[in-house]
């Protein structure tokens, strides 16, 4: 699959081994109009290369690697394959507070806190699942007095571990609430089911990660901070992927 890939790589550009070094912001454009994860493109580069320097060797010709995108063109390329328009799984719509209270007494309790952290913390599911494990989190409190949860970002494979934490500071009720349940463990995902019996067929595990950032700017906080709390390596992310269209917010 992937030498395939740059096969199709090495025929688009149309040139030999020995000056792909010198089109190197071409190659990054073909990469950037077929839309690949930065992962997948860093495993084409690793074939390419390999392949270019035997035949550079073969041929007696100078041979200079492409080099992994860095900086600007890397964040170029992330960028674009998150704005991709065709996207693999389905877009849940928001789950809200307003959502989450009407079903209390009736969800199990468990499956209630379950979302409720998911919606004040913005937190993918796998996330809210490792949040029974200490090693996941931790809790910094301010001179201020507030609190900042730190969770841990196992996806984020690319930085060293200590780098990989994300910071959510708990400035509201409904975030103290769900720190509250954290650290009493009584928490478990809901079944697809039970999201479907409960609030349709538009929403779902990721309906609280969803609505959080109107969430959060309802509750007059800046873009930049919800993007870092909710762990996107750039504001364009929050923007295009979680900041509903048909919402506007008049903070004073």
């Amino acid at each position: 699959m992937i030498w395939k890939a740059s096969q199709k790589m090495i025929q688009t550009i149309g040139y030999e081994p020995s000056e792909w070094f010198y089109h190197t912001y071409e190659i990054y454009d073909y990469f950037h109009t077929k839309k690949y994860s930065i992962r997948y493109i860093h495993k084409i580069i690793k074939l390419a290369n390999l392949w270019g320097f035997f035949v550079c060797k073969k041929l007696a010709r100078p041979f200079l690697e492409i080099p992994t995108p860095k900086g600007y063109e890397r964040q170029r390329l992330i960028d674009a394959f998150y704005q991709k328009e065709k996207r693999v799984r389905k877009i849940s719509a928001p789950l809200t507070p307003s959502n989450l209270t009407k079903v209390k007494g009736i969800l199990n309790q468990s499956n209630y806190d379950w979302l409720l952290i998911s919606i004040w913390l913005g937190l993918r599911p796998k996330k809210v699942d490792q949040l029974h494990h200490e090693k996941f989190w931790r809790v910094e409190t301010l001179p201020s007095r507030v609190d900042i949860l730190w969770v841990y970002q196992t996806k984020i494979v690319a930085l060293p571990p200590e780098d990989r934490w994300k910071p959510i500071p708990l400035l509201f009720s409904g975030q103290q609430e769900a720190l509250d349940i954290i650290k009493s463990r009584d928490f478990r995902r809901p079944l697809m089911k039970t999201i479907r019996k409960h609030f349709g067929d538009g929403i779902d595990l990721y309906g609280g990660r969803k609505g959080f950032a109107d969430l959060m700017l309802e509750h007059g906080q800046s873009l930049e901070n919800i993007s870092v709390w909710m762990g996107h390596t750039s504001l364009s992310r929050t923007w295009y992927s979680y900041k509903s269209r048909r919402k506007f917010h008049l903070n004073p």
